[in-house]
C-alpha cells in the first residue's frame, strides 16, 4: 500500500524542526537533518505516485534545501532539484524552470558542461513548449549549443544551433538564421555523416536570404554555396533557389507559387519552409501593388 505523502511531509517538518531546535549535547544533528531531506524525498515521490505534482516539486524543492543549506551536499542538492523540475514541467512550468536553473547554475560551477548544457536545452523546451516563450527559449538553446561545442560534442552542438537558426528566422532574424544555418552546412561538408544534409541548410539560409528581401545578398550567397560544395550546382535545392530569387526578381508572384508546387511534389515542403516562402510570395504581392 502506498504511503501517504501528507503524513510524511509532517514526519519531515517534525525532523526538520528537531534537527532546528536547542543544542545538542551528544551531536547527532548530521543525521536528523538527512532523515528529514529523505523523509521530504519520500514525500515527494508518494506525492507523485498520485500526480500531485506541484506538491511533489515543493516537497523535493525543502529536500534540496536541506541538502544545500544544512548538508553541504550541493551535488545531492541538484539531482533532487532536476527531479522536482521533471515534477513541475507539467503543471507548473515557470516553477520548473526555476528550479532546473538553479541546478545548471551548480553543474556550471563544476566545470560539468556537458550535463549543464543537456539540462540547459530541456529549459529551453520548457521555455518554447510549455510557456510559449521564444526569446527565451532562443537563448536557452543558444547557451547550450555553446556549451556542447565547448565539451567537443559538435553533432549535438550543430542541432542545436539548427533550432536556433528555425526559431530566429521565425522571428524574423534573418541574418542570424542565415549565419547559423551556413555555419553548421559548413562544418557538416566534412562529415560523410552530415553531409547529405548540407543541400537542406543552404536551401533554408537560402530562404532566409529571400526573405530578408536582398536579392544581391542571395545571389551572392548562392555563389559561396557553389564554392563551398561543388555539387551543390546540380541539386533540386540550388536550382529551386534560383528560380524563386527570377521569380521575386521579376515580381512574378504565379511563377514563384509554380517553382514551390513543381519542388513540392517530389520533396514536400515542411512547416518551417512554408510558413518563410508565404512571406516571401507576400512580399512579392506587396511590391506589385507599389508598383500598380
Amino acid at each position: 500500500m502506498a504511503q501517504d505523502p501528507r503524513a510524511l511531509m509532517q514526519k519531515a517538518d517534525k525532523a526538520a524542526s528537531s534537527a532546528s531546535g536547542g543544542f545538542s549535547m551528544f551531536g547527532g544533528r548530521t543525521e536528523k537533518w538527512e532523515n528529514a531531506a529523505d523523509l521530504y524525498t519520500q514525500a515527494a515521490n508518494a506525492f507523485r505516485m498520485q500526480k500531485q505534482n506541484h506538491e511533489a516539486g515543493a516537497a523535493f524543492e525543502k529536500a534540496a534545501d536541506i541538502q544545500k543549506n544544512k548538508l553541504s551536499e550541493p551535488d545531492d542538492m541538484a539531482n533532487t532539484l532536476t527531479e522536482a523540475f521533471k515534477v513541475y514541467r507539467k503543471d507548473s512550468p515557470e516553477d520548473a524552470a526555476r528550479v532546473l536553473t538553479a541546478a545548471i547554475a551548480h553543474y556550471t560551477s563544476k566545470g560539468s558542461f556537458r550535463r549543464a548544457a543537456t539540462h540547459q536545452q530541456n529549459l529551453g523546451e520548457v521555455y518554447e513548449l510549455e510557456l510559449g516563450d521564444t526569446a527565451r527559449a532562443l537563448a536557452a538553446y543558444e547557451t547550450a549549443a555553446q556549451w556542447f561545442e565547448s565539451d567537443n560534442a559538435e553533432a549535438l552542438a550543430n542541432k542545436l544551433y539548427l533550432k536556433v537558426a528555425d526559431l530566429a528566422a521565425l522571428e524574423g532574424d534573418y541574418a542570424k538564421a542565415c549565419q547559423l544555418f551556413e555555419s553548421v552546412a559548413k562544418s557538416s561538408l566534412n562529415s560523410n555523416l552530415m553531409r547529405w544534409s548540407v543541400k537542406d541548410y543552404f536551401l533554408k539560409a537560402g530562404i532566409c536570404h529571400l526573405a530578408s528581401a536582398d536579392l544581391v545578398a542571395t545571389n551572392r550567397a548562392l555563389q559561396n554555396y557553389r564554392d563551398l560544395d561543388s555539387s551543390f550546382g546540380q541539386t533540386r535545392e540550388h536550382m529551386l533557389l534560383q528560380d524563386l530569387a527570377e521569380a521575386v526578381e521579376k515580381g512574378e508572384q504565379d511563377l514563384f507559387a509554380d517553382k514551390l508546387f513543381q519542388f513540392d511534389q517530389l520533396s514536400k515542403l515542411d512547416k518551417w519552409k512554408t510558413t518563410l516562402l508565404l512571406k516571401v510570395k507576400n512580399g512579392i504581392e506587396e511590391q506589385g501593388e507599389d508598383f500598380s
